[in-house]
């Protein structure tokens, strides 16, 4: 297991913060980690994306439903 994993802490973001690429909205590293794409970049937040869109993955590029 690497230091990052260890020193994880679901409910904090990261030294540089993780927002949303569509509109810029902070989430949390746990958001990130769940509905982000394989590198944890999150493609779309509930301020501007459905959850039914997040849960299906239709909000991800190049991921068509």
């Amino acid at each position: 297991m690497d230091s990052r994993e260890q020193n994880w802490t679901p409910m904090e973001s990261s030294a540089t913060g993780t927002h949303c690429r569509k509109c810029g909205t902070h989430v949390t590293q746990q958001f990130a980690r769940v509905f982000g794409d394989n590198g944890d970049v999150v493609h779309g937040c509930p301020s501007c994306t459905t959850y039914r869109e997040m849960q299906s993955g239709s909000h991800l590029p190049g991921e068509r439903s």
